[in-house]
């Protein structure tokens, strides 16, 4: 019995020292996970009659461009901020920023379109899933939001309140992976499954996170602006996927990456842009994440 003992004894130290590797990769997987949203305090530093930069540069990437329009001769911007306690996944708030000619106007829940969503059947029952909307429709949408009411700051407080879930924790995403990477080294130990699989899969997620941080950026809606040229808006974003052509002879050109990450929540992904211009070749719209419709880039 003995004569084994210094074999496991190496054994365990190997797999542990595999769990402290992953564990440090894990760390680095929530810290960019965080970025996606923003603390409850944070969030509260903002208040209306702030400059749409001076937002922006506050929240970071965990701000969202949802739209940008000429409404009635008044620049309309609307943002998404994903509010979460302490950074932390778990207790997500989305908030929706209205500015006007780029001054913050309201604070609002986000805006439901029940008209996009369409019943199905599925496994003997039913379920719901978006269906696709032309992009012509998308005005629509915008004035619904506009005239969406504002959230009193009494409201908003309420609203930034985490989930008073008694009996349940929230660890973050680094303590989850670890745990999970400490379960599946027992099951290694029992079904010979090697380490590095588990290892190689954390680099992916790893990587997909990074890749969806350089897209969020790239493709961000803010950086184009109404009445930019055709060159210009090509210049920000590259060669467009699509060309869709619209009534009254405008046009629609769509910006971004036709990849999916299939490792992380749909809603942290970036987001492709729809950019809209008139006949003379400028741009009289931009839209993108949720007033954004998947089928436009297909």
């Amino acid at each position: 019995m003995k004569r084994h003992l210094p074999f496991a004894l190496i054994f365990a130290a190997i797999y542990c020292c595999g769990c402290i590797s992953n564990y440090g990769q894990s760390r680095e997987i929530d810290s960019l996970v965080k970025k996606l949203a923003v603390s409850k305090e944070t969030f509260l530093t903002i208040t209306n009659g702030s400059s749409l930069d001076a937002v922006t540069n506050i929240l970071g990437i965990a701000a969202r461009h949802e739209f940008t329009v000429l409404e009635k001769r008044t620049n309309y911007t609307l943002i998404d901020c994903r509010e979460c306690p302490n950074g932390k996944i778990g207790d997500d708030n989305d908030i929706y920023l209205l500015f006007r000619d780029n001054i913050l106007v309201k604070m609002m829940r986000p805006v439901s379109f029940p008209e996009l969503r369409e019943t199905y059947p599925y496994e003997g029952t039913t379920a719901t899933r978006a269906k696709p909307w032309d992009i012509g429709e998308t005005p629509r949408l915008v004035r619904k939001t506009i005239d969406a009411p504002a959230l009193t700051q009494s409201e908003m407080v309420d609203y930034l309140k985490p989930y008073d879930g008694k009996g349940m924790q929230h660890a973050s995403i680094a303590e989850n992976v670890f745990w999970a990477g400490a379960f599946a080294g027992v099951t290694v130990l029992t079904a010979g499954y090697p380490l590095w699989t588990w290892q190689q899969g954390n680099k992916e997620l790893k990587n997909d996170y990074e890749t969806n941080e350089v897209f969020l950026k790239l493709y961000d809606g803010c950086r184009a602006s109404l009445g930019m040229s055709v060159d210009k808006v090509d210049a920000l974003y590259g060669k467009p996927l699509r060309v869709l052509p619209m009534k009254n002879g405008q046009s629609a050109r769509i910006y971004g990456d036709s990849r999916d990450f299939e490792n992380f929540n749909p809603g942290q992904q970036f987001s492709c842009v729809a950019v809209v211009f008139n006949p003379r070749g400028n741009v009289t719209a931009i839209y993108s994440s949720g007033y954004f419709c998947d089928e436009w880039k297909k």
